[in-house]
């Protein structure tokens, strides 16, 4: 048994080339019909070959199915059946380790069956000799151990050889105090296949020998056949010449008969050299007993025809045998022999020539031959296996690369629909732009206009001090400033919010419309939080007021000082009431020349003219209106052209108007006056700053839109990000499909290659014509 171990544990590593069985097929037919027992052993390693690759490619297989994600192409049936099959091959290989060639030996007590093994065995093994009686069944297997042993079967503790004689012969009076032994238990006796005598052929080559008790000891054969004899490859009837078969042989071999079909018998009519003491009648006998040995192995038990029969009974002496071969190895001095000693010998070749011929093909067939059809259905069921994930690995295949098409091609689509959005968008704000700019102009002139509506609800006492009224231009700056930007933030707003926020949510209607289904909710995480759009207006009327110098003195409107300095705020293009009231003084006018010209020193070269041309009629003015001269020479000339009734009339009527405005003015009259000074100059630095203020809105609307497109952008590119990598996912996986059905279609070449391997097996070992059929 430990040789077997040793042959398949030193069989080749089954990721070797495919080629290797072939490899071993071609090798073993090399081996000639002198050589049966090798046969075995070839066919062991050459099927032990095949289960070695099958279990690798079980194996890999079964990697594969493990790589696979649970409800994809392969079910849990799928699964469970390769798991079986897999530990079917385990099973099958460990019972490789047990495969042997067994024959047993029956026969009466003391016919000689323990002498017939030790002759087999060209050593003495078991007892022998006379009054021995094997009292239990003992079964000889080789060792590769140096020293052989025994073992109670299913006990692996090792008991001494010493001890067999003890414990397997019936009469023994020294074995009281051991193991009891039943008829029907075994002893196995391990003794070793390489001796320093030379090797046991036998038990080198995988032989296991039974030997049994007399079957004239106990009728109960079943439990023997049931225990020992169901795995047997060839029967040996070891039966005394100076005898007949008896009943009770020929009954144990009926029962075999039945439980086997067509087992493998030889009889071994042992004890022939007592013919050597007969001369009369010697070749009567023979034939008596040949007859009656046919009758028994055609008629009865119908394991052989006529023709085989001949080669299936010998008339040897296995006593003669035994101890010539012991003489010839040298461990006995004198052997044993009769008279025609030499043809009994060389009939007890014949007998071992057959029996190794018929227990090789024998062992071949009821070893292999079922281990050979479950490897075909192992096979079968792999491959049917195989072909229905394949089958189904197609179909998951062709569904992710049809996912894929259509993700791909919505990809593209979101792609390019976001791109035409992208360029609709662009011509959207402009036309907004543009829309903003009209609405937010109109409603700034709206306002200007508006100005003395809203100068004239600011109802605050008026303080003529100088305290009280820079108290009372602050707070009237403020309350001004605050009515205006309330008021255009309103207009604007409410003329405009409407329009954008259409804008907005066609923006987000479309965006969502070119986005796959999936998608589609990551739009509402950019819009449900967004607040309404509204302008954000600063007039900063104490800004634009911070120049204006009012004029609270009486002033006659048609006085010198007044349209000179209306002259200069019309030359200036400022508010007169940016004008000082004490320009017309030399070192006023000197100031204000310098102040000009440190906040214009990065101005051109033409308004440094402009302020010149000012600065001289400002200087000629002033002469004219502070010399006597002056007025002397105006008045001269007005004379002479009109005559002094024009000029009585003109003095009169200006006299007049002077008188009546002069009568007006009181406290009222300068807040109103100041009230109107002040409305001017703001209306006027309102104009001026009108374009400011419509860009500014313009950029909040476009910053608006660019808020929302951003966020859109933003999503879409999340998105698109996103789709990418389900592609790259979805490719990844149809890659993995791809290799899978690879590797699933070179498994399957493997179960095919291993199909050829079988068969030709089946061609060199189990078939009618090959080398080791009968």
């Amino acid at each position: 048994m430990s040789g077997t171990a040793s042959l398949v544990h030193n069989l080749p590593a089954s990721g070797d080339s495919n080629h290797r069985g072939l490899h071993s097929l071609k090798n073993s037919r090399r081996v000639a019909d002198n050589e049966p027992l090798l046969r075995f052993r070839e066919a062991k390693k050459v099927l032990g070959d095949v289960y070695g690759e099958l279990k690798d490619n079980v194996a890999e297989l079964e990697g594969v199915y493990k790589e696979i994600k649970e409800n994809d192409f392969v079910s849990a049936e799928q699964r469970e059946e390769i798991e079986a099959i897999r530990d079917s091959i385990k099973t099958i290989m460990d019972t490789f380790q047990r495969d042997n060639m067994k024959v047993v030996f029956f026969g009466r007590t003391s016919n000689g069956k323990s002498t017939t093994i030790n002759a087999m065995l060209h050593e003495k093994v078991l007892p022998q000799g006379m009054g021995h009686t094997t009292c239990c069944f003992l079964q000889v297997e080789g060792s590769e151990d140096e020293v052989g042993h025994l073992q109670l079967d299913d006990n692996p503790q090792k008991i001494d050889m010493k001890m067999l004689g003890k414990i397997g012969h019936a009469l023994s009076d020294e074995n009281s105090d051991l193991p009891a032994m039943g008829q029907d238990s075994l002893l196995r006796v391990f003794h070793p296949k390489q001796t320093e005598s030379g090797e046991c052929r036998l038990l080198q080559n995988d032989v296991v020998i039974l030997d049994s008790p007399g079957v004239d000891l106990s009728p109960e054969f079943d439990s023997w056949i049931d225990k020992h004899c169901l795995d047997a490859d060839v029967f040996v009837l070891v039966s005394n010449a100076e005898s007949t078969l008896t009943q009770a042989e020929k009954n144990f071999f009926l029962r075999v008969a039945k439980k086997l079909s067509k087992p493998n018998v030889f009889i071994l009519n042992n004890r022939w050299d007592a013919s050597a003491a007969e001369t009369e009648n010697i070749e009567d006998v023979k034939k008596q007993h040949l007859t009656r040995f046919r009758q028994f192995l055609v008629d009865e038990l119908e394991v052989c025809s006529e023709r085989e029969v001949n080669d299936r009974i010998f008339f040897v002496s296995s006593r003669e045998v035994l101890e010539s071969r012991l003489k010839a190895r040298g461990l006995v001095q004198k052997a044993y022999q009769a008279e025609g000693h030499g043809t009994r010998a060389l009939e007890f070749q014949n007998f071992e020539r057959h029996f190794e011929q018929c227990i090789s093909r024998s062992a071949i067939h009821t070893k292999f031959e079922a281990h050979n059809r479950r490897a075909h259905e192992m096979i079968g069921k792999m491959r049917l296996n195989l072909n229905s994930v394949l089958t189904s690995a197609a179909e998951q295949r062709s569904k992710l690369q049809n996912e894929l098409n259509e993700a791909t091609r919505t990809f593209n689509e979101c792609r390019v629909n976001f791109t035409q959005f992208e360029k609709a968008y662009r011509e959207q704000t402009e036309q907004l732009r543009a829309e903003v700019h009209l609405k937010v102009s109109a409603d700034f002139f709206e306002e200007i206009s508006r100005l003395d509506a809203i100068i004239d609800r600011f109802d605050q006492p008026f303080d003529g001090s100088s305290s009280g009224m820079a108290k009372y231009k602050q707070d009237l700056a403020i309350f001004v400033d605050k009515c205006l930007s309330s008021d255009l933030e309103a207009r604007c707003t409410g003329g405009l919010m409407s329009r954008i926020w259409n804008l907005e949510n066609d923006m987000f209607q479309y965006v969502t419309k070119i986005l796959a289904e999936p998608y589609q909710n990551k739009l509402e995480e950019v819009w449900r939080y967004r607040a309404p759009f509204k302008f954000s207006i600063c007039v900063d009327v104490p800004a634009l007021v911070n120049d204006f110098h009012e004029d609270l003195e009486f002033r006659f409107t048609f006085g010198l000082h007044a349209m000179i300095r209306r002259i200069i705020a019309y030359r200036s293009g400022q508010p007169v009431t940016a004008i000082n009231t004490n320009l017309l003084t030399p070192l006023s006018l000197k100031a204000q020349a310098e102040k000009n010209v440190v906040r214009d020193a990065d101005a051109s070269a033409a308004a440094e003219e402009q302020a010149m041309m000012t600065q001289m009629v400002l200087t000629s003015a002033a002469f004219l209106a502070n010399g006597s001269l002056g007025v002397l020479v105006i008045g001269g000339i007005v004379y002479k052209a009109v005559g002094w009734r024009v000029i009585a009339v003109g003095g009169a009527a200006y006299a007049g108007l002077y008188a009546w405005e002069r009568m007006r003015w009181n406290s009222s009259a300068k807040e109103q006056h100041l009230k109107e000074q002040f409305r001017s100059h703001l209306a006027a630095r309102m104009q001026q700053v009108s374009t400011a203020h419509t860009h500014h809105c313009e950029t909040q609307a476009i910053r608006e839109m660019d808020q929302v497109f951003d966020g859109l952008k933003s999503t879409v590119g999340g998105v698109h990000r996103e789709m990418k990598n389900d592609l790259d996912t979805q490719k990844t996986q149809i890659d993995a499909v791809d290799s899978t059905i690879r590797t699933l279609g070179t498994i399957k070449g493997k179960a095919v290659f291993l199909l050829r391997n079988l068969e030709q097996f089946a061609s060199s070992y189990l078939r009618s014509d090959s080398p080791s059929s009968p």
